[in-house]
């Protein structure tokens, strides 16, 4: 039931961390997969012999949006599969973080994601075969996150789009969203300090371990296939189990 032989996938950021294994994961199910992302890998990606197109886009830019999209109906006469993956933002205080800051985050992980699924959501429209948008939230969404203001809020927005495009576009198109948890990449050593850290935060979860970006890439795959045909408009929360409640810590229920 998991079958993605020659469909065409687009990932959003798919050179690095999470978009990378997600790319790589299509990859070896022979799928056909597109990169939109600003800066070109060093080394093409691949995986099985299949390597991953690379075509420059800035979503952010609705030119350059427009311009990835012409060139990949020059390449593909269908869109399967489109994840947004692309996104994310650096701690800032909200008192302090200047408008331009928080318009930028917005943009970024909202705006962009809306207009990227607008533009394949028109491909896949004409489509004979059903098709799927996953699009990449994170646990900031479903709780307060001090330092993440505009980003928690984004990525809260994009949860709720993820429901309102699945009414509106089904049957045609599957929009489901993936709540990430803690993901050990290849920038965690810069977020959390040190490998020490890294342990420190693993066993506050309660699988004690951070995520993988194959955690994140299996759940694309399962949004995509077969086993999923009747999924829409869900947000599948991948976090290990989550955070136990802070109390717990401090207290002592009877």
């Amino acid at each position: 039931m998991i079958n993605l032989k020659n469909k065409s996938v687009v990932v959003t950021g798919g050179t690095k961390g999470i978009g990378a294994e997600i790319t790589k994961t299509f990859l070896k199910q022979d799928a056909k997969v597109f990169i939109l992302a600003r800066d070109k890998p060093k080394r093409s990606i691949q995986a099985k012999g299949n390597k991953a197109v690379f075509i420059e886009c800035d979503i952010r830019s609705i030119e350059s949006l427009d311009n990835a999209v012409k060139r990949i109906k020059v390449l593909t006469k269908s869109i399967d599969v489109l994840i947004n993956n692309a996104g994310g933002a650096p701690m800032a205080n909200a008192l302090k973080a200047s408008n331009k800051f928080h318009e930028a985050i917005i943009d970024l992980n909202l705006s962009a994601p809306l207009n990227v699924s607008q533009r394949f959501a028109k491909m896949m429209m004409k489509q004979k075969t059903v098709s799927n948008i996953i699009n990449i939230s994170s646990v900031t969404a479903t709780r307060p996150t001090p330092g993440s203001a505009a980003y928690g809020a984004a990525k809260g927005g994009l949860v709720n789009l993820t429901k309102t495009l699945a009414v509106e576009w089904a049957p045609k198109i599957k929009v489901n969203s993936i709540i990430v948890g803690y993901i050990e990449t290849e920038n965690s050593i810069l977020h959390y300090g040190s490998t020490k850290e890294i342990n420190k935060v693993a066993k506050t979860i309660p699988m004690q371990r951070m995520g993988k970006p194959k955690d994140i890439a299996n759940a694309c795959i399962f949004f995509s296939s077969d086993l999923a045909g009747w999924i829409t408009g869900a947000a599948l929360e991948v976090h290990g189990g989550g955070e136990k409640p802070s109390y717990l810590d401090v207290a002592k229920p009877q």
